[in-house]
């Protein structure tokens, strides 16, 4: 039992106040922070944290890393997540949102940490592999994801950029999220390498559908900068909003940043000017300006009609499909109908649900069937 290896650990007065967390679990008290949509100033997902509420004061990976020292890693990672889990579902986790935790990968396949998210939904669940060690067997990782995959869990990379979590883990591991580490984002007007490593990792993850995330967003001027840059990011920081009860409001200044009027959201402003909104409305982001929307499939939507994201917003992704299919048949494919979905969700393709991916294309099927 991990209360008896921690009782028997040297660590002493450490080991009794972990073992005091797994005896008491409330002293394991989680908090979630919004993952922000810059493509649509709207909250898409939460990152659920750990916070122990036991002394001496340590930082959360420390009082963890306690716990791996002393045989109780597993055990831990497993509590963690059954109390955010248990949270969410508590409180109701908001529609249309995911709900992303963290996870060593030499844990992922350990039986006490599948059994934690046996009851979680996979469609809403993004599961996010640290940089804590290096990963020397990727073909035994993928092995490990491989039951989370078939329930349909998403993936992400945890601070891309920096320690073991190098771009080998998103060349290998194919990840629906790539978060890049904090230290990249963080005073980025001065720093012009790193909007050049913005621009090229952007490149990369278009390419195989992943869903790039700036975390460590802690200032207006980091917010403002990642919008100028034109990329459908997600962000998360303390610039955004802090980790807290759920579930937290974004800062004033960040609502304040897609607002035209007191009511209304507009989209921010990407590779080219919104049309200018009219009394009391929202300004419109041009098709062209969609997530997964390149010019050529913005060519076909504008002559079905689909002028601007709203629009397709209100079609929804399958009555876009359709009408796309009317007017140029060879853009109407399964691609098409995913990246759709995507846009609507300011997500990459390869970010949408596995089960959302598999209605879309049998919605699509039967279309073309009848």
């Amino acid at each position: 039992m991990a209360s008896l290896a921690l009782r028997s650990s040297a660590s002493g007065l450490l080991g009794g106040h972990l073992t005091a967390v797994l005896e008491a679990p409330t002293l394991l008290r989680p908090v979630f922070q919004p993952i922000l949509s810059l493509a649509s100033g709207t909250v898409v997902g939460y990152e659920g944290f750990s916070r122990f509420e036991i002394g001496p004061a340590r930082t959360p990976d420390v009082w963890f890393a306690e716990a791996t020292r002393v045989g109780a890693g597993a055990e831990f990672q497993a509590l963690a997540i059954r109390r955010i889990l248990g949270v969410a579902e508590e409180t109701g986790l908001p529609t249309g949102t995911f709900l992303s935790l963290n996870v060593s990968p030499q844990y992922l396949a350990h039986s006490t940490v599948e059994a934690a998210f046996a009851t979680a939904d996979p469609s809403r669940l993004v599961v996010e592999l640290t940089e804590e060690e290096a990963v020397f067997d990727y073909r035994a990782l993928r092995r490990a994801m491989a039951p989370y995959l078939r329930r349909g869990v998403r993936f992400g990379v945890d601070d891309a950029g920096a320690g073991f979590a190098s771009m080998r883990h998103v060349i290998e591991l194919q990840p629906a999220f790539v978060k890049l580490d904090s230290y990249l984002i963080r005073g980025m007007r001065s720093r012009q390498t790193i909007r050049a490593f913005l621009r090229a990792i952007n490149g990369f993850t278009v390419e195989i559908g992943a869903t790039l995330v700036a975390e460590g967003v802690e200032t207006p001027s980091d917010l403002a900068i990642l919008r100028e840059t034109g990329f459908p990011l997600l962000a998360q920081g303390y610039g955004i909003a802090r980790p807290s009860a759920p579930w937290p409001d974004l800062k004033l200044a960040v609502t304040r940043a897609w607002r035209t009027d007191g009511d209304s959201w507009s989209k921010p402003p990407l590779r080219r000017r919104a049309r200018a909104p009219g009394v009391g409305q929202s300004a419109a982001l041009p098709i062209e300006d969609g997530v997964n929307i390149g010019l050529a499939l913005a060519s076909s939507l504008r002559r079905a009609g689909i002028d601007d994201i709203e629009a397709l917003r209100m079609l929804g992704a399958v009555a876009a499909w359709q009408k796309l299919q009317t007017i140029e048949a060879d853009a109407a494919t399964e691609w098409a109908v995913v990246a759709l979905e995507g846009a609507i969700r300011g997500i990459r393709w390869g970010a949408v649900p596995s089960a959302e991916r598999r209605r879309l294309v049998a919605a699509i099927t039967g279309i073309t069937a009848g």
